[in-house]
């Protein structure tokens, strides 16, 4: 592995380490006050902040699981024409189960996004399928981290799992 490229993954595993606190202290916030279960525009001042500061979180850290596949799938020497060769590579490395566990997640982040406030029945349901999906991106995180330490030689940041 060349230094460079060793550096740009742990820097990618240090990152997400942090976002995934994050996240996770959104989503914890998202589930006690039960704002996915609340529509959107009845959601007051506090809820809906705590709602933007869950989406924001949860669009940037599935954005930067992929950037960290790429990054592992570049030093693994794939070659890569777009996003679906990263995530057949990461099939194969069994970081995820199928492409889906990347790309269910990126759709309803995307949904969302483009559906927000037109359609209050829906977006409840995608809000609170994200709020499902944080597991599949923490566990994705996890796998990617465990190989990362098991076939590259970097080992996952030291405050790893660690609550805010």
């Amino acid at each position: 592995m060349s230094h460079r490229q060793r550096d740009i993954v742990a820097r990618r595993l240090r990152d997400l380490d942090r976002m995934r606190r994050y996240l996770g202290y959104s989503a914890q916030r998202m589930r006690q006050g039960g704002i996915a279960a609340i529509e959107p525009r009845m959601l007051n001042d506090a809820e809906a902040e705590i709602l933007a500061a869950f989406r924001i979180r949860f669009a940037e850290y599935q954005e930067r699981l992929g950037k960290l596949l790429k990054a592992i799938a570049l030093e693994e020497g794939v070659a890569l024409v777009g996003m679906a060769d990263v995530l057949a590579f990461a099939e194969k490395a069994r970081i995820i189960d199928s492409a889906e566990d990347w790309k269910e997640p990126r759709d309803v982040r995307n949904a969302i996004a483009h559906e927000y406030e037109e359609d209050a029945a829906t977006i409840k349901a995608l809000i609170a399928l994200m709020l499902d999906l944080v597991g599949t991106l923490e566990r994705i995180h996890e796998r990617a981290a465990a190989y990362c330490a098991e076939k590259l030689a970097v080992p996952p940041a030291p405050t790893f799992g660690a609550t805010p």
